[in-house]
This record gives C-alpha cells, structure tokens and sequence, in this order.
C-alpha cells in the first residue's frame, strides 16, 4: 500500500489530516482507520477541531471520515473546516480583491431565502465588551469585533468582519446559521454546538458561512 496516503500535523487548537488525491476513497479509510489507530496521541484533547486538506470531499466521504476518527478515538469533534488546496489558494490570490456585484448578490440572495425570517438591522460596529441579543434573526453592518458578542434565537449574518463570539440559534435551534464576510469569530455557538476557530486559518475576504452537521460545526465558503 502507498505510504502516507494519511497525514497528521498538530496545529494551534485542532489537527491537519493531509490526504493524497490520486488513490480511491477507500484506501483514504484504510489508511485514516490504522493512522487513527497508531497516532492516538494527536487526539489527547476532550474537544478539538479537525482541518482536511488536499482533496476535496464530499459531504458523504467527509462524515465517514470523521466518524471513524471519533469512534477509534473517542473525541469530540467541535469544528470542521470543508476547504481545498485550491480554495485556498484562490483566498490568497484575491487577498486584496474586493468583492464582485455579482457576489454580493449572490450573498443577498442566500440571506433572503434563509428559513428563519429576518428580524433586526444594527447598523455599525460593535467593539470589545458590547453584547447585542435578538429574538429571531439579525443582519449587523459592520464588523463585530474581538471581545464582542452577538446572540440571536435565529441567523445571525455579518456584513463586515466577525471576530467576536457568535451565538446563533440560542434557543437551541441547530437549523440557524452564521455568515461573514470575513468569518473569523473567537467562538461560535449554534443551538448548543460550540467550536473555537482555529487561530492559524486563513480566511480572505470571501463571504464563508457554519451550519451544523451531525453535531458538529461546519464551514463552507457562500460563494460558489
């Protein structure tokens, strides 16, 4: 069998698992099953986050793999991060490309046809120690800075840079979400899924957008 199909590297708050591109899915497994198996000093956290790289994974192949890293392990997984070499690359290509019209359309579009209706506007920015709370849903136009807080019992989308904490769905509904145009929070908490984000991540500013999924917190980049 290829070698180092599977590769672990320690990162501040979580793990990167590089995985080759080239083989069948299948063999990705195997060789995560016996890395799992051999490496459990990588998964000594309670709660972590886990970042893939170097092949793009379907949603299926993506839950597969995490359910055996929590079954051979026995972690909790807080937080994944769904982006490609070649998203990434393309973040730091476009690192002072403003966004196109087409797609902040595109974004709008997304907003509008969110689920939970939205309730509230707060225009400005909110600075370190402010906390704003809504019932339902809320759009904030500015940025939300380190030390502030946002909670709303639906969405909560930022039209400017969140790197405060994030509560959405704070009445415990796991259906809302969270949008950035620089997503890159402290924390973030949807319904009682929470996730401290990765601090070494990358994020340009593209619109990128965390849901949850079998109980963890995922994100994705909004702009296709």
């Amino acid at each position: 069998m290829k070698k180092n199909l599977v590769i672990f590297k320690g990162i501040p708050n979580g793990l990167l698992i590089i995985l080759d591109n080239e083989v069948p899915f299948e063999e990705i497994k195997t060789n995560l099953l016996e890395k799992v198996k051999q490496n459990k000093k990588f998964f000594d956290g309670a709660n972590i986050s886990i970042t893939f790289k170097g092949r793009e994974l379907k949603e299926d192949e993506e839950i597969s793999l995490l359910k055996i890293i929590s079954k051979q392990s026995g972690i909790d997984i807080s937080f994944v991060n769904l982006s490609s070499d070649e998203e990434l690359e393309q973040k730091k290509q476009d690192n002072y490309k403003a966004i196109e019209p087409t797609d902040f359309i595109k974004f709008q579009d997304y907003i509008l046809s969110a689920n939970n209706s939205i309730s509230q506007f707060y225009k400005g920015s909110l600075r370190s120690g402010q906390q704003i709370n809504f019932s339902g849903s809320i759009i904030i136009i500015g940025d939300v800075n380190p030390g502030a807080k946002v909670i709303a019992s639906g969405n909560i989308i930022v039209l400017g840079k969140l790197k405060g904490v994030a509560h959405a769905g704070s009445n415990g509904d796991k259906n809302c979400f969270v949008v950035a145009l620089k997503l890159e929070p402290s924390q973030i908490i949807i319904g009682d899924c929470l996730a401290s984000f990765p601090t070494n991540l990358e994020r340009e500013l593209l619109p990128e957008y965390a849901y949850v999924l079998d109980n963890k917190i995922i994100v994705e980049s909004l702009i296709k």
